[in-house]
């Protein structure tokens, strides 16, 4: 069964991180670089939205009793069989898993400028994210 009010907080969360995200106070790259303060903002708030979608990746797999992912980024691919997301989407999507574990795991050796690249050229991807999601809720029936 999926809780679609659950889901919906969690997509509001995303929403908030974003909201934050562009109050960033970032102009450019170097300004991006200099400020760890900020450069460390950007990044949680990013791995935060990322576990967002995570959980409601997993959420739906379960409610819609889909195949069990092994990986997080896995749980993307099996909401694209499921017809829930578009499989370009999926793609982009497991991307974001990606960039959050080398977030968690190898903090130390990201790259500022795949950081700095993600937040001004791909924060639309969680939007687009939050639309299929709520689109996919408003077309299926109860909950």
């Amino acid at each position: 069964m999926i809780d679609k009010i659950l889901i919906e907080k969690k997509l509001r969360k995303i929403e908030e991180f974003l909201r934050e995200l562009e109050a960033a106070p970032v102009r450019s790259f170097e300004d991006f670089q200099a400020n760890v303060v900020t450069r460390r903002f950007i990044e949680r708030n990013i791995e935060l939205a990322i576990e967002q979608m995570v959980d409601i990746c997993k959420h739906l797999v379960g409610g819609l009793d889909l195949k069990e992912p092994e990986t997080y980024a896995e749980c993307f691919d099996i909401l694209a069989a499921g017809g829930v997301i578009h499989t370009d989407a999926a793609v982009k999507f497991k991307a974001m898993v990606r960039f959050r574990n080398m977030l968690i795991h190898v903090y130390d050796g990201i790259d500022d400028s795949i950081t700095y690249g993600i937040y001004t050229r791909h924060i639309g991807d969680f939007t687009f994210f939050v639309d299929q999601l709520r689109r996919f809720l408003k077309e299926k029936p109860g909950s």
